[in-house]
């Protein structure tokens, strides 16, 4: 107790000196604080951003070698390029992998319903059934605008749930197979109930067998496949199509509420397979239950999401062994992002060569005012050491009395950093966004980024052009907050800072004999 009372003591006497001591300390402690609040809340956001964008996993074309494929295929000098697809089973096949955190896998249909109208159903314009397109790797669904079918089936579709764009009027989600829920909209303008069943009719095709002449075909022949009967369709210019017709009986278990917008977009035409209404939602096993392996018609798609974003070569050399083709890509979004993040990771750059910087040079200037302090002090400590105290007792009260000043420092400092790190964050994130602008400004293109060939064109669920679009915008604003962790490593840091003062200086005292220190005084 009088150790602690004598440096109490001390600390009065010479206010001058320990000012100057305390200054130095605060502006190190005040610096270290608001450093290491932007680090810290700047490396949770790159984290973020990296779990969003590193960890999705996009398998796309690449269109130099569709092209290739094309002209090498070819044999009256027409190249013609053909949709690269991938199996539907091969792309659930991908999912059984132990590289990833997860997969979501959804499936859509058209579908006919002979039975109920559709809302904007024109029955003067209703055309067969055909197939729907997944468009997106993820991010949302889109059929596109030249599939038939007043009705969508939507194979474990519930984004727009988990968004809150849509929710349960009534009943429950589907539970097993065979269950689908329907918009409110399309169940009371047909008044079905929450237990009614509804069927619907959906083509399957299969490609044409090579071993089979298709020159004297007409529409409406009947040819058996993979012992399954498929009627012929031949188009305007002249290509077979094979497809048969499935039907699906949904049990209706429940009604959902929808706030998204009737079409995706306000230049949409008015027509039952585009509104959204009409999209009926149940389980993709369900969808896949009338198709067979090698028919097409369910267009499935798998969004993979990996463990780790180092992750992606095993999980590209896996795949492969799978039976993916070379044809396409296998990337994470790393163009948005390096677009997205950049910003950040400049900021948190600045900041802790900032505070290491200033840590240095505080220390030494900390350093040499406590050497001075201690050395002034020579006969105090010469006196004390003459009474008897001991030399781990003596240094123990000169450390009291950095490690006083220093709390006092840091109490000052925690108040004041947690103020200033946001005007302080905000400016130095403004002038890195305005820096990495100012780099894609002098870049070619209209600022999109884009990884490999930048092709845009989209063919069922995969970008054809190997890579994935980067439209996402810097990190303009980030909101800082004092964490417990860096409360905790600002206490630290403080305390080796209060003990490397005071040790290194007491050192140089303590290694003389007290009457070696009184006979110099003399």
């Amino acid at each position: 107790m009088y150790i602690l009372q004598n440096a109490l003591k001390n600390l009065m006497r010479n206010k001058s000196r320990n000012i100057m001591i305390g200054a130095i300390i605060f502006a190190i402690v005040l610096t270290t604080v608001i450093a290491l609040i932007i680090n810290n809340t700047a490396s949770a956001v790159i984290g973020e951003y990296k779990e969003r964008f590193a960890s999705q996993v996009y398998i796309t074309p690449n269109m130099q070698k569709v092209m290739e494929e094309a002209r090498k295929n070819s044999t009256d000098g027409k190249v013609l390029i053909k949709k690269p697809e991938i199996p539907s089973e091969q792309l659930l096949q991908f999912a059984n992998s132990d590289y990833l955190k997860e997969s979501i896998a959804t499936g859509s249909i058209a579908a006919n319903n002979a039975d109920i109208r559709a809302i904007d159903q024109d029955d003067t314009n209703q055309s067969e059934t055909n197939s729907a397109s997944i468009v997106g790797g993820g991010g949302g669904i889109m059929t596109s605008a030249g599939s038939n079918g007043n009705y969508k089936l939507y194979g474990d579709y519930w984004q727009n749930f988990n968004d809150g764009l849509r929710s349960l009027d009534s009943g429950r989600l589907p539970e097993a197979d065979g269950e689908c829920i329907i918009s409110s909209e399309l169940s009371d303008n047909n008044s079905i109930t929450v237990g009614d069943v509804l069927t619907f009719t959906a083509n399957m095709g299969v490609d044409t067998p090579s071993d089979m002449d298709f020159s004297n075909a007409q529409d409406g022949d009947k040819v058996t496949v993979n012992d399954k009967e498929y009627t012929v369709s031949i188009s305007a210019m002249g290509t077979v199509r094979l497809q048969r017709e499935v039907t699906y009986k949904l049990t209706v278990v429940g009604v959902y509420l929808d706030l998204t917008d009737e079409y995706a977009n306000s230049n949409m035409p008015k027509s039952a397979g585009l509104n959204r209404r009409n999209e009926v939602l149940t389980t993709l096993d369900t969808l896949l239950a009338e198709r067979s392996i090698d028919e097409t018609g369910v267009m499935v798609n798998v969004t993979y999401y990996l463990k780790n974003p180092e992750l992606l070569p095993e999980f590209d050399e896996e795949v492969r062994a799978k039976g993916l083709s070379d044809i396409f890509n296998v990337d994470t979004d790393t163009a948005s992002y390096e677009k997205v993040v950049k910003p950040v990771e400049g900021l948190k750059s600045i900041s802790i060569t900032f505070m290491v910087v200033v840590m240095i040079l505080g220390s030494i200037i900390l350093l040499l005012l406590a050497s001075i302090s201690i050395r002034e002090r020579k006969y105090e400590i010469g006196v004390l050491r003459a009474m008897g105290m001991k030399k781990a007792k003596v240094a123990f009260g000169l450390w009291l009395e950095i490690l006083t000043i220093t709390c006092i420092c840091l109490v000052i400092g925690l108040g004041i950093g947690t103020m200033v790190a946001q005007p302080v964050s905000d400016m130095l994130l403004k002038n890195q966004v305005e820096a990495a602008q100012a780099n894609t400004s002098q870049s070619p293109g209209d600022g999109t980024i884009t990884s490999g060939n930048p092709s845009g064109m989209v063919l069922g669920g995969a970008q054809l052009g190997g890579g994935v679009q980067a439209n996402a915008k810097p990190v303009s604003e980030m909101k800082i907050a004092l964490s417990a962790y860096t409360i905790m490593e600002i206490i630290i840091i403080a305390i080796l800072l209060a003990s490397f003062a005071g040790i290194v200086s007491i050192t140089k005292i303590t290694k003389y004999e007290p009457i070696k220190i009184l006979m110099e005084r003399n």
